[in-house]
């Protein structure tokens, strides 16, 4: 009596689950999950494509820098504009692309974003340099003696290499001295140059500099209008986008930024009373949208 009681107990259970189930497939909610999950098997494969197409992105960026060279622009306002391809990577990866950027990174401190190098090179001749001599201020100096047969004059030649010079952020102060020595060969005196010096140099060099998206690749570039300015290499690495540090927050919306696990309420199904219920508990969320 016993063991039938207790089978037709498990045979009512295994009925108000079959027909709870079958409600369930029946019912709205379960049309709903069906139509969210596959929203996140959409959701997910759109997320792996893009993914994808990034990476193929930064592949070509990075096969780009490895054989750009310099460019050089001058602008409508006469400053000159030096740019190249950077490379797009990981710490890791920029070692196999670059290991002269990989070796500055990782001699960094902190956390490195980007990084550039550049060699520039300054080379004016007689023609620009005396366009640039600010004639007013410059001053040759008196010799005087400070030995025997020995005499010295000091000397400062300002180069201001703006048309206003009063608001020129790029100029040169040289300041030197000239010494000479006397001879004399009856009736004659020789006057011979022992050496001339640089003491003391002023410079101000204006430089815009950094990285810049142009044609849809990512350009290391700098920019001045100070003369006779050129670069023998120049190059730079923006570390992957994704892999920054979690303390830099980015302004835009993002879609689909991937799973997460949380605390979760949510509307469910009783299978045992064949109706809706609330679930509270730990459940594996996907964000589809972030703000």
């Amino acid at each position: 009596m016993t063991t039938t009681g207790t089978t037709g107990s498990f045979i009512s259970i295994l009925t108000n689950i079959f027909k709870g189930t079958w409600a369930f497939l029946n019912s709205r909610i379960f049309v709903i999950i069906l139509i969210v999950l596959l929203i996140m098997f959409v959701a997910g494969q759109c997320k792996r494509l893009m993914d994808k197409n990034q990476e193929i992105d930064q592949h070509q960026q990075n096969i780009s820098a490895l054989s750009d060279e310099l460019e050089y622009e001058r602008q409508k306002n006469g400053d000159l504009v030096i740019s190249i391809d950077g490379y797009i990577a990981t710490e890791k990866d920029l070692r196999n692309l670059n290991k002269d950027l990989a070796r500055e990174v990782s001699e960094q401190k902190g956390k490195v974003i980007s990084l550039n190098i550049v060699v520039l090179r300054l080379r004016q001749d007689s023609i620009m340099l005396a366009q640039s001599l600010d004639k007013a201020n410059r001053i040759i100096g008196e010799f005087k003696k400070i030995g025997d047969n020995t005499y010295e004059a000091a000397w400062v030649l300002p180069y201001r290499y703006d048309k206003n010079p009063k608001d020129s952020l790029n100029y040169d102060t040289f300041k030197g001295r000239t010494i000479v020595t006397l001879s004399s060969d009856n009736p004659l005196i020789q006057i011979h140059h022992k050496d001339t010096y640089i003491y003391d140099r002023n410079s101000s060099i204006y430089l815009a500099w950094g990285q810049k998206m142009e044609k849809g690749k990512l350009r290391v570039f700098v920019e001045s209008p100070y003369p006779g300015l050129s670069a023998d290499n120049m190059q730079g690495v923006l570390i992957d986008p994704n892999k920054w540090p979690d303390f830099i927050k980015p302004d835009k919306k993002h879609w689909f930024t991937g799973f997460g696990v949380g605390p979760n309420i949510s509307a469910g199904w009783n299978v045992m009373e064949a109706k809706p219920a609330v679930i509270i508990g730990v459940g594996l969320q996907y964000n589809i949208y972030e703000w």
